[in-house]
């Protein structure tokens, strides 16, 4: 989550309703030179702007949050605080998502690190509570979830104490972000990238989302297993997971999804701060795909974004060498933002969001690790509220690669990643700058492709 210093939408939004504070001054306050009112207007119409893209964004979701089961009592958050407090209904504190002061969220004085006998003498030794210790056989892992003293919350005081092999796997408590806008996009009539199904093949297909609302009319009939990962005591959303799903194998009437006659694997690791936001904290996202290995999924889809983690990193090259791919969303932070993982890393495919048109989505990230792109704009997918209708982000685009990928596997079992890499790249359809750019990667991968 970013801090609101760097998130530009915010300081918008506060600048059109700090000036519409003023423009409802009594008339004798706002004694204005000719030269500021000329600027009044269009002030005006930026505030209008603004309300009208918060209200569209919040919109659904607000709607449909009164429907919704609950399980936490909602989060707190202090004024002015970069700290929210997840706590059950019973009162009790879970734990605090705290901002960094980079913008990145983490689960406060919470940290990971690879399991050794030495390395848990020194936790004991420093004071720290070691909160469970993970073992992630498909991963080559075993980790240690713990919870220092303030005074050693930092990386430097750590690495000073745990011994210096542990250094390559000491990571924060990282949370990561769902990447579906849900926005309203304007859409041309004349469409030149469609959804379309891309094989028909039983194929295995794996996610890490949100739950996904399995008694949804897509799903009737549909093989879906999924475990959830998270704390039970946290309230769970259901929305992304459900969009997500659809597009892969949802059976509907109003659209066709990738994969309609696939088993889907779904690990369920996002916890729900509010309509608006979603948290997956590191370990429950790792114990997911160690899980989703342990099945026989070759092909994983990953919507989420977050920061590098040298056990992400690890995760990623370990599920790399059984011939497992992660496909992941290139992220929805705007063309400036900077990588986001797992979408950066060298052995994840990175996809990116267009409309119908083969125009950018707007708000996509752009860099050197977007692979592909695909159809992510304004596509028709199951809902939480039991319909379908429009999602938008680069979350829904990512599945149309994970589709193709899956398939290829039908017709190559034993391909290697490179092999498919290769596929992919003979598939895509040159977009923006000749040959790979940052905005489209190596171009436009759609069902239409294959044929």
């Amino acid at each position: 989550m970013k801090s609101m210093k760097e998130n530009p939408q915010i300081q918008i939004l506060l600048i059109a309703l700090g000036l519409a504070a003023i423009l409802s001054m009594p008339a004798a306050a706002q004694v204005l030179q000719d030269p500021l009112r000329d600027v009044v207007k269009p002030v005006e119409q930026v505030r209008e702007q603004v309300e009208q893209r918060v209200q569209e964004r919040l919109l659904d979701d607000l709607k449909l949050d009164s429907e919704l089961v609950t399980v936490v009592e909602v989060v707190e958050l202090a004024e002015a605080s970069t700290n929210v407090t997840l706590k059950s209904l019973s009162g009790e504190a879970v734990w605090v998502e705290r901002t960094l002061p980079n913008g990145i969220p983490v689960i406060e004085r919470e940290w990971l690190v690879m399991a050794t006998t030495t390395v848990k003498q020194e936790l004991r030794a420093i004071g720290a509570e070691v909160l469970s210790e993970k073992e992630l056989a498909a991963l080559g892992m075993t980790l240690v979830r713990f919870r220092v003293p303030e005074q050693f919350d930092s990386m430097a005081q750590l690495r000073k104490r745990l011994p210096a092999t542990a250094s390559a796997s000491l990571s924060r408590h990282f949370v990561y972000r769902p990447q579906a806008a849900g926005l309203r996009e304007n859409v041309q009539s004349d469409a030149v990238v469609e959804q379309a199904k891309w094989c028909d093949a039983p194929v295995k297909v794996g996610m890490v989302d949100t739950q996904i609302m399995t008694d949804h009319v897509a799903f009737a009939d549909q093989p879906i297993t999924q475990k959830n990962f998270i704390d039970q005591r946290l309230q769970q959303p259901f929305a992304h997971g459900t969009a997500v799903a659809g597009l892969l194998v949802g059976r509907s009437e109003h659209y066709q999804s990738l994969l309609p006659n696939a088993e889907l694997f779904n690990g369920a690791v996002f916890y729900r701060h509010n309509a608006l936001h979603h948290g997956a904290a590191l370990l429950p996202l790792l114990e997911a795909l160690n899980w989703l290995v342990t099945h026989g999924v070759s092909v994983i889809n990953v919507s989420l974004t977050g920061p590098d983690s040298p056990l992400f990193a690890q995760a990623v090259n370990a599920l790399a060498s059984k011939g497992v791919l992660l496909v992941a969303a290139a992220g929805n932070n705007g063309p400036l933002a900077e990588a986001v993982y797992p979408a950066a890393y060298e052995n994840v495919i990175a996809v990116t969001a267009v409309d119908a048109e083969g125009a950018i989505y707007r708000w996509a990230n752009q860099g050197d690790y977007v692979e592909f792109a695909s159809l992510g704009v304004h596509v028709t997918t199951a809902r939480r509220d039991g319909k379908t209708g429009y999602e938008t982000g680069t979350s829904m685009a990512a599945p149309v690669v994970t589709a193709a990928a899956v398939c290829w596997r039908t017709l190559k079992p034993d391909g290697s990643l490179a092999e498919l890499r290769n596929y992919l790249y003979e598939l895509a359809s040159d977009l923006g700058e000749e040959g790979h750019d940052r905005v489209f990667g190596h171009g436009l991968i759609t069902p239409k492709s294959a044929r």
